[in-house]
């Protein structure tokens, strides 16, 4: 017997069906389109899934669309704390950050971005170590 994998784009469909026609008709979408004949650990997975929160006195479930761009983004805190230097050693992999090579660029993009902005307003003097702000 093969194990059968339900994708995240798969749950969400399930989901949409479990909260429009309810669940016996998302556990026959399971059964026709998936072969899954006992939807208890698919039921498990998506319980599990950040994006979706169960409300059972309408036995239905909210999906949540901010979960997914959470942390992509830095926060105005995280822009303006005291950058901490960080010694990474070569043969240490880094697998807290998962963000794929593109994502990277658009926030080096977008810091950029928002760094010329300030530079408007502030100008750092790096011999005196001081911050000069523009009226």
């Amino acid at each position: 017997m093969s194990k059968v994998k339900v994708s995240k784009e798969a749950l969400i469909r399930v989901v949409q069906v479990y909260n429009d026609e309810g669940r016996s008709a998302a556990y026959d979408l399971l059964r026709s389109q998936h072969g899954i004949k006992n939807p208890y650990f698919i039921r498990k997975r998506i319980d599990g899934d950040p994006r979706f929160e169960y409300d059972p006195d309408q036995d239905r479930y909210l999906i949540n669309d901010d979960v997914v761009s959470e942390g992509l983004f830095m926060s105005i805190d995280e822009l303006c704390s005291p950058a901490v230097s960080q010694h990474v050693q070569p043969a240490e992999k880094n697998l807290s950050d998962t963000r794929p090579a593109d994502m990277e660029k658009l926030i080096q993009k977008l810091l950029g971005d928002r760094l010329l902005e300030l530079s408007k307003y502030i100008t750092l003097e790096s011999l005196s170590k001081s911050v000069l702000n523009y009226p």
